[in-house]
């Protein structure tokens, strides 16, 4: 019976995946013809987290949530820029020629790519801190606990 509820639930999960990958492509066609301006600026902008959701093979994506939040971020100038040049082809040359916004997009997502690799490494060092913090209180109440009901709460044998 429990076999057969996990069955179910597992061909629901990749059924309801069929239906967002279906319902993102139809989705992109749409913008795609609607709004071919924002297509460009968004597909040259946002490279790096298209790459990163290709490449990224930890279950949990953790490269591309750090990479793609921070792309989106350096998104705003470029997409403000555009919508101000006006909503055309020419409005999306025109971000796309200038070097500047280049550095706003690649350049956030560069930041993305340091924070992703800088991460490990800082918290190990928490994590290392943390744990010396404990080691020291747990000597601590060892010995205070030693101190008043004496020698015999280590359990150790007293040799005579």
């Amino acid at each position: 019976m429990a076999r057969r509820a996990v069955a179910r639930s597992v061909r629901g999960a990749k059924v309801n995946e069929a239906k967002i990958g279906t319902a993102a492509l139809v989705l992109g066609t749409l913008l795609v013809v609607a709004a071919l301006p924002l297509c460009i600026v968004i597909a040259a902008g946002m490279a790096p987290s298209f790459v990163a959701a290709v490449t990224d093979r930890h279950p949990k994506r953790y490269l591309l949530r750090t990479l793609g939040v921070l792309n989106l971020a350096g998104m705003v100038l470029p997409l403000g820029v555009f919508f101000q040049s006006g909503f055309t082809i020419i409005g999306a040359a025109m971000v796309l020629v200038d070097p500047y916004k280049w550095l706003w997009m690649y350049g956030a997502a560069a930041v993305g790519w340091l924070i992703f690799l800088a991460m490990p490494p800082f918290a190990r060092v928490i994590v290392d801190a943390r744990a010396e913090k404990m080691e020291q209180d747990l000597k601590a109440r060892s010995e205070a606990l030693i101190e008043e009901w004496g020698e015999d709460v280590t359990g150790r044998k007293r040799s005579n």
